[in-house]
């Protein structure tokens, strides 16, 4: 049964928000479409938070991973070599192979690989965030929740807007502009332009730069076509471009015998001062999205059909042992993906005793990924027959295409006047093929002697390969809820939900199955089964018009849980290799006070276990067991605070001369965390309060805006995950000819200090 306790140690925190355009007098109602339907926030049994883009806007918001510091149980960042999305604890891993674990859907096309969490956030309507598996509506991937961004779309009236934005510590320049109205008597259109330029903050000493430098450009354009009283069609096309240069992130911790290998003239900068070196390293991607939507009024019935297309491409060179020698610097790594879908859904016409909503989908898609590993000239210092792999390299290349297709159904039923059915399900079948090829080569490109086989695999765990497989597979997921309204301000709701996630296949395992590996190493991997889960949850929404307050305590369990392990070298391996148990609490609330003067706050407390997990890497300073592993049984997950709250206040008030000023206080706290997907107890995020804050002037007609948006005002040093540095205790081991153990760590941070100056104009 779901465990209350974690109720009396909740975090609880009030603060007070604000409204656009007239001083508040009732809180604003936010509208959802979390089930297909657009309802009231206030009115979903579901655990959800929403944001608005006129908020996203006062907050000079860009980005999903910038939107989740702001959101308990949510945390989204991009790492290295992959993006990361986590809701309550769960997310996908390191691997391109993994579908995500959240669902991502930009206006109802699901963006399913990790790569797209870097789609910027630009003129918006709003952004969903649900929690906890949602699959009968969002489908079989979103095991852990659901992330929805709509954008805002052609109006039948002129209007446009002008935003100009400038933050000086980092020299980050942003430009919007957007233009929407009628093209004719029964067409609208919209069209968005955003640029975005950044300097960065850590000194890169041996690329002369700051890091991380971002480069953004983006287009949307939008026709909707009143085509009859019953059919209404819009279509929009997107590109954008998307680039990065450098990381967030520097190297720390030192730890055993890593200064007697790493000292000297081949120091290592473990000092945390916002300073590094390293390599070249940089990102480039480029997205296009193409969707036609249509609906249609059949008797009173909502006919909905979604026709999308989305393609992306990056090409990317990394220095992946994070510092200056010269060891995999030039690693390469490249991703095609397209992807079409097609969803039809029926609906009734809604507040009946029982309204249902149903539909097919169906998706196709291809990707192909390549990398390229190059070992450089700091492995002559280690002497023969080490030395002998400086100038080689690996080339690894994978293809996958897939086919999934789903049926999906949902009622509800008026029981009575206070108390209401919902069940639902999905069905879904998908088909999987895929291969992978790893090629050790030579210094010259040709493939590899017998003697850099072996060097490879006997000192870094790397074995040529060529394998292929093709899976099918079928998931089964329903939905039952019970809700009962108390009155017309409160109600309560229960729910049981299970939630699946495909099986595949590795994309990153250095070796095939079955490869003899190094004594301690895990063998190497290709297929993967589906992840199972069953939630329960329990809720109370109550809301009137001066306060809304949301609870919901959950209970998860995650079974044959997809998992992916480094092995301490340069190999990670993936398998169904753990499972989970979660329970907790969330909590938000808006309360207005008085006139222009409101309320909010939200909190989460969380206790995440793994259940069954033997194959755990091992931090610094444990012993792995006879397989090579720890186990992580009883452990709770990375990056996973137990305890978030965001809170804060505003204030709208007008003044003489036709002006409003607004200002706003907020902050941001987290408990500790793990960083490491080992579990390494010595690298860990401390507990902390981030402060932000803006102040506005406008207009009361609207027609212009001055503000300045203060992130992190207390300049906190915020790490959002990170692990030991490759090959550094092999490194030392080998030069202590098996004596010492020594290793030291890197970290990504979240943004310092920063202040922006904004500029709105609308017309």
């Amino acid at each position: 049964m779901l465990n209350t306790k974690v109720c009396s140690r909740v975090l609880l925190a009030v603060g007070i928000g604000f409204t656009n355009g007239l001083v508040a007098q009732t809180l604003e109602e936010i509208v959802v479409t979390a089930q297909k339907r657009a309802e009231s926030l206030s009115d979903v049994p579901i655990s959800i938070s929403a944001v608005t883009g006129a908020s996203l806007e006062k907050q000079s918001i860009d980005s999903l991973a910038t939107l989740s510091q702001s959101m308990p149980n949510v945390n989204i960042f991009e790492g290295a070599i992959d993006s990361t999305i986590q809701v309550r604890g769960v997310t996908t891993g390191n691997n391109k192979g993994f579908e995500q674990s959240v669902a991502m859907y930009f206006d109802g096309v699901p963006y399913g690989r990790s790569q797209l969490v870097r789609t910027p956030l630009v003129d918006l309507e709003r952004v969903e965030i649900l929690r906890g598996p949602q699959p009968t509506i969002f489908g079989k991937n979103a095991i852990a929740g659901a992330i929805s961004v709509i954008s805002a779309k052609p109006t039948d009236e002129f209007e446009g807007k002008l935003s100009v934005a400038y933050e000086y510590e980092h020299e980050e320049s942003q430009v919007l502009g957007v233009v929407s109205g009628p093209l004719s008597d029964s067409v609208n259109g919209r069209l968005t332009l955003s640029y975005r330029d950044m300097g960065g903050w850590v000194n890169n000493v041996q690329q002369n730069r700051l890091e991380p430098q971002r480069e953004e450009t983006y287009v949307r354009a939008q026709l909707a076509w009143d085509v009859s009283d019953d059919l209404a069609m819009n279509f929009k096309a997107e590109t954008a471009d998307f680039d990065s240069f450098g990381y967030s992130m520097e190297n720390l911790r030192p730890q055993g015998g890593f200064g007697l290998v790493f000292g000297g003239p081949i120091a290592v900068d473990t000092k945390e001062d916002w300073q590094r070196a390293s390599g070249d390293v940089f990102s480039k991607n480029s997205m296009e999205n193409f969707v036609l939507t249509a609906d249609y009024n059949w008797n009173d019935h909502a006919v909905t059909s979604t026709t999308a297309y989305v393609e992306y491409d990056t090409s990317e060179v990394l220095d992946v042992d994070y510092q200056k020698q010269l060891i995999l610097d030039g690693t390469s790594q490249t991703e095609g993906f397209e992807q079409f879908t097609q969803e039809i859904r029926f609906a009734s016409p809604g507040g009946e005793r029982f309204d249902y909503i149903g539909g097919v989908f169906y998706q196709t898609e291809d990707i192909v990924v390549t990398d390229g590993v190059p070992l450089g000239s700091f492995l002559a210092l280690a002497g023969p027959p080490v030395s002998f792999l400086n100038g080689t390299s690996w080339a690894r290349d994978y293809e996958q295409s897939s086919d999934r297709w789903s049926i999906f159904a949902q009622g509800d039923y008026e029981i009575s006047d206070k108390l209401n059915l919902t069940v639902g399900a999905r069905y879904s079948k998908e088909d999987k093929n895929a291969k992978r090829k790893l090629a050790l080569l030579g210094a010259d490109g040709n493939p590899g002697s017998a003697q850099v086989q072996g060097l490879w695999a006997g000192v870094l765990n790397v074995y040529a390969h060529d394998i292929s497989g093709s899976r099918d597979e079928n998931s089964f997921d329903p939905l039952i809820r019970l809700q009962y309204k108390a009155n017309d301000d409160l109600a309560f709701h229960v729910s049981y939900t299970e939630g699946s996630k495909a099986g595949g296949f590795d994309i990153r395992s250095n070796s095939a199955p079955g490869t003899a590996t190094l004594a301690g190493r895990p063998a190497g991997t290709f297929e993967f089964e589906d992840e199972e889960a069953e939630n329960i949850e329990l809720g109370v929404k109550y809301s009137s018009d001066r306060a809304q307050v949301n609870l919901t305590l959950f209970k998860t369990d995650y079974t044959n849980q997809q998992t992916s392990i480094f092995d301490g070298t340069l190999s990670f391996f993936v398998g169904n290799v753990s499972a989970s148990e979660l329970e907790g609490v969330e909590l938000d609330g808006r309360f207005l006070l008085a006139e222009g003067l409101e309320f909010y706050a939200s909190a989460a407390h969380i206790d995440f276990s793994y259940t069954d997990f033997k194959t755990g890497r091992c931090g610094f300073s444990e012993t792995p067991n006879a397989g090579g592993y720890c186990d992580r049984t009883g452990y709770t997950a990375p990056y996973l605070p137990e305890t978030t709250a965001n809170f804060g206040a505003n204030y709208e008030i007008n003044l003489s001369s036709g002006l409003v000023l607004d200002m706003n206080l907020n902050a941001n706290h987290s408990s500790s965390y793990l960083l490491s997907t080992a579990h390494d107890s010595l690298h860990t995020q401390s507990s902390y309060t981030k402060v932000g804050a803006h102040i506005g002037v406008s207009g009361d007609d609207g027609a212009w805006r001055v503000s300045l948006i203060a992130d992190n005002l207390t300049d906190e040093r915020i790490k959002v995950a990170g692990v030991g540095l490759p090959l550094t205790r092999t490194f030392v081991g080998l030069a202590s000819g098996g004596a010492l153990d020594g290793i030291a760590y890197y970290s990504f941070y979240q943004r310092p200090r920063n202040v922006t100056l904004k500029v709105d104009f609308n017309f």
